[in-house]
């Protein structure tokens, strides 16, 4: 997973960021305080995490959810969710769309 290659390069991750009840995710930044990924997060009875370099989710906030400004995101994301309730509606878009991830199902 990338998040883990991140954790052993000393890079870290900022708080959880709530998007429903169900979903959240995270910023990971490196030493020069960089932004390089999120990872997002399914918690349900099982989970699902989707690790993403910058780069890629920068394409999912501009060609999925059509807005790029970070600040935007919890509230844009939680739409798309709303709109789109399928179990892998997220990583159906990420294909759809050529973005590149890594995942890890835990149940």
């Amino acid at each position: 997973m990338l998040s883990d290659d991140w954790l052993r390069q000393g890079f870290q991750h900022g708080q959880r960021i709530k998007v429903n009840n169900i979903v959240d995710y995270v910023i990971w930044t490196d030493n020069k305080n960089d932004i390089i990924g999120v990872s997002v997060n399914f918690e349900e009875a099982d989970d699902y995490h989707y690790d993403i370099e910058i780069e890629e989710w920068m394409k999912f906030l501009e060609n999925v959810l059509r807005n790029p400004d970070l600040e935007e995101t919890s509230k844009l994301f939680r739409n798309f969710l709303d709109e789109n309730t399928e179990m892998f509606a997220f990583q159906e878009v990420l294909d759809s769309n050529q973005i590149r991830y890594d995942k890890i199902a835990f149940w």
